[in-house]
This record gives C-alpha cells, sequence and structure tokens, in this order.
C-alpha cells in the first residue's frame, strides 16, 4: 500500500502520523529498550518545556515531523535523567560534538574530574 502524501494537508499530516502511532503501538513488534546506534535522526536544540503532574514531570519536546510529544517521567528516572545530563554538563566540550551521539553512561563507576 502506498499513500500519496504529497497532497495532503498539515492537518491531514497531522492525522495520519497520528494514526500510523497508534497502529504502531497495537502491533507484535515492541520497539527495543536498547540504546539507537549508527546513524541517527536528531533535532538540534528543541524547544520543549517541563511541568510538575501528580505522577511525576511531564517533559514535552516539539519535534518538527511528529509536533509535541509528551513524556511523563516518574521520580526515581527523573533523578537519573537529572544525574546524565548534570554530568554531561560538566564534561569539558568536544571538537565534534555535533557529529557524535554519545551513549549515556552506565550506572555507577564513573568519576568526575
Amino acid at each position: 500500500m502506498t499513500i500519496d502524501i504529497s497532497k495532503l494537508s498539515i492537518p491531514e499530516l497531522d492525522q495520519l502520523i497520528v494514526r500510523a502511532a497508534q497502529r504502531r503501538e497495537e502491533l507484535n513488534s515492541p520497539i527495543s529498550d536498547a540504546q539507537p546506534q549508527g546513524e541517527l535522526r536528531a533535532v538540534l536544540d528543541p524547544k520543549w518545556y517541563v511541568s510538575i503532574v501528580d505522577a511525576g514531570t511531564l517533559l514535552q519536546i516539539r519535534d518538527p515531523g511528529h509536533n509535541w510529544l509528551n513524556y511523563i517521567i516518574p521520580a526515581a528516572p527523573r533523578v537519573v535523567l537529572l544525574t546524565h545530563m548534570l554530568q554531561h554538563a560538566l564534561l569539558p566540550k568536544l571538537e565534534n560534538a555535533n557529529t557524535q551521539v554519545l551513549p549515556a553512561p552506565s550506572g555507577g563507576g564513573g568519576r568526575l574530574h
């Protein structure tokens, strides 16, 4: 099946993306929890917001192709995320940081200097 998306309006594309994502969730082929490797498509410096909600922190990230993506991060994973981001913030700037995707540090064992 081929869908000619070249003639779809923005609202029609948004609807198609939402429906495709919902269908993807229903399939018996789960997305791996492993960190993606190889060539990655990434948005440089996306717009984002954080808010406190009953279940934890609501993280909203704007993706040009998927609109706003919304994630609720509970307290314990939020601490882990904060720790990784703080560690990365304290690392020296890399020469080619814009062309490398560095893996998040594993739990424990690392030292900051």
